[in-house]
């Protein structure tokens, strides 16, 4: 009997690997299945020795895959066979990476495959999430609904995502022009004024003297500096990729003033938003809470949600532990126990996800507001500062003259 190699994912969100005997892949996604864990890549042991790991390393863009899967729920709603309706998609889209996915995708299920074995594939363009609620929908007998739900659910996360990339485009847009002006004042036109202030010798201003300091380093030693930026992004990468280096970083974030209240709305907005759809898809709370609390990226907010799916496993209701963490807001944990009693959890979450994308936007705001301000504040000193001293030493040569 063949071997299958695979990796896949937990209840809890941990990954898992190793081997498994089947009689074709589609027996060990169904093994797998069984087990309680979710597939993200499976290979014959025999293909991978033959030809190397098999995966696919393109990834297609969010917004593509939105409109590719709304696309397929309109024409399966309208009774086109799925087969079909994958191979008209793939036909028609004008992006060939997108094309190319579909294709497989569609070979997949023409094997015999379900499409949320086909979809586990690409792992780098279907998530986790939407592996598990296609899977529900497929096993529920209605996926079209479900595939409404992902192609909203993703062009609601991009929406935000475009809305606060808008909001920070200006300030990022002052920081590098500001950036780019003092580097050139302090390389181009400073060293210029040395022949002048040579006069002066030793007499130069303070302030004259580690500007001229700062720019000579600058212009010798631009290398050094710059290989120095390098090491430090290697070092930064290093430590948010340990979990110690990562919870520090995400604990800072959190408790910043204003930056730190962003985080954590935009948080809850995304664990809300993703719970709510998985719960209305039909997947099991824990499995749903151990997908949306990856929707978080923040693991000092994720811990709560751990605690939380092992209450909730011990029968506790979910409001009753997340009214325990120091992130979670009252009236999110308020509107959850309504949720939990009401019988409609689902539907309270979404709601919960909605109005926090507007306090998300208007917390944005309110931090670039404060921000832009006090940007150019710093940028006008510095640029003032290095003017004021290189006028100095000019008073004082108009005064030698006189």
């Amino acid at each position: 009997m063949p071997q299958f190699s695979y990796k896949a994912k937990k209840d809890d969100g941990s990954t898992v690997t190793g081997t498994l005997q089947a009689e074709s892949e589609r027996s060990a996604l169904d093994s797998l299945g069984r087990m309680g864990v979710y597939p993200i890549q499976i290979e014959s042991r025999t293909e991978a020795s033959a030809a190397g790991p098999r995966r696919v390393r393109r990834k297609v863009k969010a917004a593509d895959v939105a409109l590719f899967t709304r696309q397929l729920a309109d024409l399966l709603k309208a009774g086109v066979p799925i087969n079909r309706g994958l191979r008209t998609l793939s036909s028609q889209t004008s992006n060939l990476e997108l094309s190319e996915t579909i294709a497989e995708i569609e070979k997949t299920v023409s094997s015999g495959s379900t499409l949320h074995e086909a979809v586990a594939k690409f792992p780098k363009s279907f998530s986790t999430l939407y592996v598990s609620m296609v899977r529900a929908g497929e096993t529920g007998g209605f996926l079209e609904d479900v595939l409404h739900r992902l192609a909203l659910f993703i062009e609601k996360d991009q929406e935000l995502r475009s809305r606060v990339a808008s909001a920070l485009a200006y300030p990022i847009l002052l920081i590098v022009i500001g950036s780019f002006a003092v580097m050139f004042l302090m390389v181009f036109f400073i060293p210029r004024f040395s022949e002048i202030f040579k006069r002066l010798g030793d007499n130069l201003p303070v302030p004259t003297q580690i500007v001229m300091s700062v720019s000579y380093f600058f212009r010798d030693y631009w290398m050094a500096a710059l290989l120095g930026l390098i090491v430090l992004a290697v070092l930064w990468g290093r430590l948010v990729a340990t979990f110690t280096g990562r919870r520090f970083v995400d604990r800072l974030k959190v408790r910043f003033p204003l930056f730190g209240d962003i985080v954590r709305k935009n948080a809850v907005s995304r664990f809300t938003r993703t719970l709510g759809t998985l719960l209305k898809s039909g997947v099991p709370i824990l499995n749903a809470l151990a997908i949306s609390k990856e929707a978080m990226a923040n693991v000092v907010l994720m811990a709560d949600i751990d605690e939380a799916a092992a209450g909730v496993k011990q029968g506790r209701s979910l409001a009753e532990i997340l009214r325990k963490s120091r992130y979670f807001p009252v009236i999110v944990v308020d509107m959850i126990a309504v949720g939990e009693e009401g019988g409609n959890l689902d539907e309270v979450l979404v709601n919960v996800a909605d109005s926090y994308d507007l306090q998300v936007e208007r917390a944005v705001r309110v931090f670039i507001t404060l921000f832009e301000p006090a940007l150019l504040l710093v940028m006008a000193t510095l640029v003032g500062f290095i003017v004021i001293s290189m006028l100095l030493p000019v008073f004082s040569l108009s005064s030698m003259i006189k």
